[in-house]
Formats: C-alpha cells, structure tokens, sequence
C-alpha cells in the first residue's frame, strides 16, 4: 500500500512523541531504584527486582529505537508506515509498564 502524504505526516509526528515520550519516561524510571530501600536481600528477591528496573529503564529506549527503524524502513519504501509508529509509541508505554509492575510486585510480596 501506498503511503499519503498524510500518513508519512502522521507516522512522523508519531516517532516524534515516542522519542519525547521516551525522554519523559527515563527520570521515573531511573527513581524506581528508590524502591527498594523498603527491602533487604532477606525479604526480597533482588533479581527480580533489577531485572524489573533494568526493563523500566533500558525497555523503552530499545522499544522507541526498534520503533524507529521499522517505521523509517517502511517510510523509504513509501509504504504506510503509521501501524509501526503506533506500535512503537504504545510498546514505549508498555516496557515502562511492565518494568514498573515487576518492581512494585517484587516490593509488595516480602
């Protein structure tokens, strides 16, 4: 399919908000280390605890880069490229998300 004008204007516009998104969502994730204050090695499983933080904190840059890629590539063959851009933006939201919820979870069985 084709890519619009509109849908190259759209995918673009949707690479820029996850790039900001990513940089927006890098300063709490970096205060997730915070969290483990409340633990000891004895009451909680620290592995699992820093794979959380790593996910909250490395996931959404790898996600946003991936993100890029995939719709840049799609771009310069002039295809719609605007399902890639979506993708990557809510696979930012999710990796932070998912790093968030194994920190807490980790936290809150001791």
């Amino acid at each position: 399919m084709t890519a619009t004008r509109g849908s190259k204007i759209t995918s673009i516009v949707l690479l820029v908000v996850a790039v900001l998104s990513d940089l927006v969502l890098f300063v709490p994730a970096l205060m997730l280390a915070m969290v483990s204050d409340s633990c000891s090695p004895d009451t909680c499983n620290m592995t699992v605890f820093t794979l959380g933080y790593y996910i909250a904190v490395a996931g959404p840059t790898l996600v946003t880069l991936t993100g890029i890629v995939f719709t840049v590539i799609k771009l310069v063959k002039k295809q719609d490229a605007v399902t890639y851009a979506l993708i990557g933006l809510g696979g930012t939201y999710g990796a932070f998300m998912l790093g968030l919820a194994i920190t807490f979870i980790t936290v809150s069985l001791k």
